[in-house]
């Protein structure tokens, strides 16, 4: 009887320790916190031709991807994509018909990442769809799935006058969600060059306003860029330093 209490006790005890270690784990980052195997709808963004791009990722649990664009039809069409991988944490997969690469850290709490081509960066960020939105989007056109934002006031972020007198030029790349009101909220930066430029990009998201929906319960994701660009000729002729957005 001792002999199997010490046992019972011993078994515990692991199961204790590794619970503590797998708790301890997640803490560090090291065990990823997104499961990826679904159906993502997703901004792409970052191309100077095509600007933000909205579709479909669907994640299969065998390893095989799709992604679906806008389609003129009542169905959607799925374009194959590389098997996905994940690495220490890091989701990788490709687009044959874009060449880009994509990349994301599993660890974070939204699936997101970047992605590169040859000559261009840029970025993608996605939001989970449940059964029910996936069984439908396969038949409904994804403007009605997720009708394009249009922007009502854009703001444009100061640029610190810390920035100016370090001559730091940078950017900072934002996704957020956008609420029925038309107010940003969640705002999550995916890139963000210098610490000088956080504050102003939060600030000029605040100021911004989209037009707003009747459906108070939904969010619909969006992301900007800002680039924090020093012109020397421009500040000696007394001209603010430029910041662009994309």
């Amino acid at each position: 009887m001792m002999r199997r209490a010490s046992i019972r006790l011993w078994l515990a005890a692991i199961a204790a320790a590794s619970f503590v270690t797998t708790a301890d784990a997640q803490r560090r980052g090291r065990i990823p916190a997104i499961d990826p195997v679904g159906t993502w709808s997703c901004v792409v963004y970052g191309h100077p031709a095509f600007g933000d791009e909205r579709v479909l990722v669907r994640l299969a649990a065998d390893g095989t991807a799709a992604v679906s664009r806008k389609s003129d039809g009542s169905e959607r069409l799925w374009d194959p994509l590389s098997n996905w991988l994940v690495d220490d944490g890091q989701i990788t997969f490709s687009d044959s018909r874009t060449g880009r690469q994509f990349n994301a850290n599993l660890r974070r709490a939204t699936l997101g990442g970047g992605w590169r081509t040859l000559t261009l960066v840029g970025g993608w960020w996605c939001t989970s769809l449940d059964d029910a939105a996936y069984a439908s989007v396969l038949v409904r056109p994804p403007e009605e799935l997720m009708p394009p934002l249009v922007p009502v006031r854009t703001a444009i972020p100061r640029y610190p006058l810390q920035a100016i007198r370090d001559a730091k030029q940078g950017r900072a790349a934002t996704c957020f969600f956008v609420d029925a009101e038309g107010s940003i909220v969640q705002p999550e930066f995916i890139e963000l060059s210098d610490e000088v430029f956080r504050a102003p990009t939060l600030t000029a998201l605040e100021r911004s306003q989209y037009r707003g929906w009747e459906n108070a319960g939904m969010l619909r994701p969006g992301c900007r860029t800002f680039v924090f660009r020093l012109d020397m000729i421009r500040e000696l002729a007394g001209t603010p330093p430029e910041v662009t957005a994309r």
